[in-house]
């Protein structure tokens, strides 16, 4: 009773503590459920417009070439020209711009621009300039800047009418392209596909959260996901995350046509879609033209990941091209025979997040310091406590015999510490360690689309009895803390007074058991901060 008291005590505190702590570092901003839907006119995705005869896929062969274009006095890129052979008059023209993950012209897009040239549009496909490019650094004013010169160079290209050039984007790409029509007055149409048309941030929080629950990841980790996104990423240089192309698109003007594959989880299928009508709408366009595929991130079927070799969507490029072919003729709004938004029913799960702020830990840089830290001083402990049972063994046992003093000290622990010292440290150091396994382990199976089995699942709820179990056994080391200092003001008494030693009551004797007590102590304190910004103490 001497101690269970104080161990409860030491326990509830600690544990009103970690969950204040784990709310703290909860973001004000979350992701929740998306509840502004669209709704398809018909599932059919055909493009027509009255009035306008247009050459379908497959009407010209095709021809390449392949060039090279000057970006800056020291830079160049390649190139492929594809174009319709014995196309008459002026063509329409197509500039392609790549996605994040792409950047030779010669493995990306052939098979659309082969089809668009075999109905009369010419394409030019670059490359992605990479010299200034890297998963931690884009300049996407920049390279809107060097897409403009391939756009140049396309306007320019012998039979291309370059009143009838404009754009088609992909994902990452669409940033770009926004800002291509946000500052040229020379773009005569702008396809956007996959679109994220939110910052990456809010993008990012939207599609982690949606690839964890359709693995069946717990609603805590879910929860994890605002946390991280909504972080200071400077000090890996991350900032192009923060990159918001919607201001743009109060500047799209031209005809437009979006696509979206209704299997893509990282996009905002639904939002991005309505976030493109309202700003074109304000703008006075009602040229815009939705379409929604059964297919993935790139119009690709046969896959919800983004794989190689997938084919493109039946109907995709038929598409885009009795499209392109319509409005470089002068289709408007007020021509179109089939209906604006159509195809396959969308349906977005969360909805990006329309603005996001940091929790009490604001700066990736600061989590990686308390795991390091609480991993460290876990390791540290760890050395320190296998190099004093090393120095007990190799000890003469006379030496062991007299090293202790009035009974109190054991293998210089005070009685009493060594038990709940070690288990502090070891349930510590495994419970952090299975933690940062469980969430990594967690993130590749959502990533690559795989449902977690329930055992899996059922780890977590394991993982929170552990932490709990570490608060108990913190207060079981506070409290043995807490009546040796209670003795040892006893004993001080006592001492003054000749009746007892002071050194007896010692918690612990020698720097190393003096230095294991410390770092343990503060070891567990940071595990358990790091267990609550994960969700194990949230409820």
């Amino acid at each position: 009773m001497k101690r269970l008291i104080p161990a409860a005590c030491s326990s509830l505190v600690m544990f009103i503590i970690l969950v204040l702590l784990g709310s703290l570092m909860t973001p004000p901003s979350s992701v929740t459920a998306n509840t502004q839907h669209i709704s398809v006119q018909t599932r059919d995705t055909s493009i027509a417009a009255e009035g306008f005869t247009v050459p379908h896929e497959g009407t010209y062969k095709t021809k390449e070439s392949r060039i090279t274009i000057a970006l800056t006095d020291s830079v160049s890129i390649h190139a492929i020209v594809r174009e319709p052979i014995g196309a008459t008059g002026k063509r329409p023209a197509c500039l392609f711009l790549h996605g994040a993950g792409t950047g030779d012209s010669s493995e990306v897009y052939g098979d659309v621009a082969s089809a668009l040239a075999s109905a009369g549009i010419v394409t030019l496909v670059p490359d992605k300039r990479l010299d200034n490019y890297s998963a931690l650094h884009r300049d996407y004013p920049q390279m809107a800047q060097d897409y403009g010169k391939s756009f140049d160079v396309l306007k320019q290209w012998p039979g291309v009418d370059p009143h009838k050039t404009g754009l088609y984007a992909e994902s990452e790409g669409t940033w770009i392209s926004s800002i291509i029509t946000a500052q040229r007055h020379d773009i005569a149409f702008s396809i956007l596909t996959s679109a994220p048309v939110v910052s990456g941030r809010q993008q990012m929080s939207m599609a982690a959260s949606t690839y964890f629950a359709d693995s069946g990841a717990p609603q805590e980790l879910i929860n994890d996901v605002p946390k991280l996104t909504s972080m200071d990423f400077s000090a890996i240089g991350l900032n192009y995350a923060n990159f918001n192309s919607t201001p743009y698109l109060n500047k799209l003007t031209q005809p437009v046509l979006v696509n979206y594959g209704t299997d893509d989880l990282s996009m905002p299928i639904e939002q991005g879609a309505q976030t493109i009508l309202k700003h074109t709408a304000d703008a006075g366009n009602t040229n815009v033209t939705v379409r929604y595929y059964p297919a993935n991130h790139q119009m690709r079927t046969g896959s919800h990941l983004s794989e190689p070799g997938l084919p493109l969507e039946s109907s995709y490029t038929r598409n885009l091209e009795d499209w392109i072919n319509a409005v470089t003729m002068g289709a408007t709004s007020k021509d179109w025979a089939t209906p604006m938004i159509a195809g396959d029913q969308p349906s977005q799960r969360y909805a990006a997040p329309t603005s996001l702020s940091s929790g009490l830990i604001s700066s990736l840089g600061t989590l990686l310091v308390l795991l390091v830290a609480a991993l460290g001083l876990c390791v540290l402990c760890g050395i320190n406590g296998l190099a004093i049972a090393i120095r007990a063994m190799l000890r003469p046992a006379s030496q062991t015999n007299n090293s202790s003093v009035s009974g109190h000290i054991h293998q210089g622990f005070a009685r009493g510490i060594a038990a709940p010292l070690s288990i502090l440290i070891v349930l510590s150091a495994t419970s952090l360690l299975a933690t940062l396994w469980y969430v990594a382990s967690s993130a590749v199976q959502a990533l690559s689309l795989h449902r977690a089995s329930a055992l899996f699942v059922d780890v977590w709820v394991l993982l929170r009895v552990a932490a709990v179990v570490l608060v108990l056994v913190f207060g079981w080391m506070s409290s043995t803390l807490i009546v040796h200092a209670h003795d040892a003001r006893i004993a001080h008494g006592q001492s003054a007074q000749g009746n007892h030693q002071q050194d007896s009551i010692s918690i612990a004797r020698g720097f190393g058991h003096i230095s294991v007590v410390v770092l343990g102590l503060l070891a567990s304190v940071l595990v358990m901060v790091s267990l609550a910004f994960w969700g194990l103490y949230s409820f």
